[in-house]
């Protein structure tokens, strides 16, 4: 059944709808239906978020000077969301469910640890398997999927991040906007732009901007004492480079100093320590914070000579430092000039943009965290719906507020998620099968923000972490994997060859320390789904 909107909810539409004339229809009229279908069908009966924001208030929504106008618009879209699932509905039984059903529980009792599977029929509404579905387990970077599904489903699919560079007397201005795919090709580009059109000489400094943010920058369920791991990185909203750097060691002349490079060369990054052409010690290179945000590089060990140039990733210290000083450097090298003092302060009313950048479509940036399991993208685009959603800086705090709003407005119970950071790197995180499950249906709704990232998902031989897994499959499944000690996760579609039929399914399977006997078990799984979908001649 679908439950009246909230009153707060409630009050939310109309006032959107006095404002800016907002369509609305009574979810009511919606007729009954059964489990994770009903929800989808309620979604779908209420104003699309999509077309219910088409108004007036898109038009310059985006910018950072307009940050009610965002706060607005992802409170209509939760509203027009929020439904309320009922149990499911006795299903007729079918031959070759029943048949699934056996194979499928015969394969999960060989698993070890803690397993839960949920299985649904998004093509027929049918559920079609379940073995602890709502327990709630540790998903690892499953839980991305609801990081990207909130974030597409709030922001749009075609949300794009902004980098701008404004000017105001003799100062520069580069402010970020959360972009999680700046690289150093688009600060060269904003560079060239820059040059083209303005007159330099009396420029003295260059500002990061990257208020859109808090100042923290290490999110929760991440260590900041270690080697400076790069799947560890830092989160600013003026960012570059997945907040890592390129360490290439490469040895010289025997007896001598090896040569050490940083890609992206900073301003803000300097190179401690020697690595010895020859025997001895073990290569070593690790990244710390340094004193007022530096990243520092340290360097130790030996290479042989002759040895292949070895390259070592590092997070950095401070994310809009960092970018700032590439930046700094690369006007420097283009402009003929000694690089900017650089400074963090707040681009000024009236400054005037003099360059900008706009990132990919959001459903395409999330490549990067669905595909490769990125964790910087996860938690980038996690505090930019935190920004949107609150009109405050973006935390891991107001993000987490806002998908916490999405989920209990798709009939989720609060107690079924424990939400630590955006990307599952967490220990205390908690999620079940069947919520998963539920959230992948989103993909299949008509108009639905969510479908557009059935294409970033990983698929078996193709790019991404199913490159080795389930090869014979080919493009019927799209998936994430979710791996952290002792956990082991997939969860996605399976489509058949005729496009007829989708599946949804979501393993998740934690205390055991076999993750390959977990993986393999997974993959078995899902063969037996592509088996129910294809039948084999």
């Amino acid at each position: 059944m679908v439950r009246p909107l909230s009153h707060l909810a409630c009050f939310l539409l109309a006032a959107l709808t006095a404002h800016v004339g907002l369509a609305t229809a009574s979810p009511t009229q919606t007729g009954p239906q059964a489990g994770v279908g009903s929800a989808l069908a309620a979604v779908t009966a209420l104003p699309s978020p999509r077309l219910a924001t088409a108004t007036a208030l898109d038009e310059g929504a985006g910018r950072a000077g307009e940050p009610a106008a965002w706060e607005r618009r992802i409170a209509a879209r939760v509203a027009a969301l929020e439904v309320e699932a009922e149990p499911a509905a006795p299903q007729p039984t079918i031959a070759a469910d029943e048949a699934l059903r056996r194979r499928l529980s015969a394969l999960a009792a060989q698993a070890g640890g803690r397993v839960g599977i949920h299985v649904h029929d998004l093509s027929a509404d049918r559920p079609l398997y379940d073995r602890a579905g709502d327990t709630r387990l540790n998903p690892a970077s499953n839980h991305k999927l609801l990081t990207a599904i909130a974030s597409v489903e709030l922001l749009g699919a075609d949300y794009t991040f902004e980098t701008r560079v404004e000017r105001d007397g003799d100062t520069l201005y580069l402010v970020g906007e959360g972009d999680p795919s700046l690289q150093a090709r688009d600060l060269y580009d904003l560079v060239t732009e820059l040059i083209a059109e303005n007159d330099l000489d009396n420029v003295r400094q260059l500002v990061v901007d990257d208020s859109a943010f808090t100042g923290v920058q290490v999110g929760p369920g991440y260590r900041e004492e270690d080697e400076g791991a790069s799947y560890q990185a830092p989160s600013g909203a003026l960012s570059l480079a997945f907040n890592t750097v390129e360490v290439t060691v490469a040895p010289g002349p025997f007896g001598e100093a090896a040569t050490v490079s940083v890609n992206p060369p900073s301003a803000a990054v300097t190179v401690v320590g020697r690595v010895h052409t020859g025997r001895g010690r073990p290569l070593r290179v690790t990244s710390e914070r340094g004193p007022g945000g530096m990243t520092r590089i340290r360097v130790s060990g030996s290479l042989a000579a002759g040895h292949t140039p070895q390259t070592i990733r590092r997070r950095v210290g401070d994310p809009g430092l960092f970018t700032a000083g590439a930046f700094a450097s690369i006007l420097a090298e283009r402009s003929g000039r000694a690089p900017l003092p650089i400074v963090r302060g707040r681009s000024p009313e009236g400054a005037t943009v003099v360059a900008s950048r706009s990132s990919q479509p959001l459903h395409a940036v999330l490549a990067s965290a669905l595909k490769y399991s990125n964790n910087f993208t996860t938690e980038q685009v996690l505090r930019t719906l935190g920004w949107r959603a609150s009109a405050t800086p973006g935390s891991w705090e107001n993000g987490a507020a806002a998908i916490r709003s999405l989920w209990a407005a798709l009939g989720n119970a609060p107690e079924d998620l424990t939400f630590e950071n955006g990307s599952g790197l967490s220990r205390a995180g908690r999620i079940t099968p069947r919520s998963l499950v539920r959230l992948l249906a989103l993909t299949r709704r008509p108009g639905s923000s969510a479908a557009q990232l059935v294409p970033a998902l990983a698929s078996p031989g193709g790019e991404g972490t199913l490159r080795l897994r389930l090869t014979q499959a080919g493009d019927r499944v799209r998936a994430k994997t979710g791996t952290i000690g002792g956990v082991s996760a997939l969860s996605g579609l399976v489509t058949s060859e005729a496009g007829d039929r989708t599946l949804a399914f979501s393993i998740l399977i934690n205390g055991r320390q076999d993750l390959a006997a977990s993986r393999r078990l997974q993959d078995r799984l899902v063969l037996a789904l592509i088996d129910h979908v294809d039948p084999p001649v």
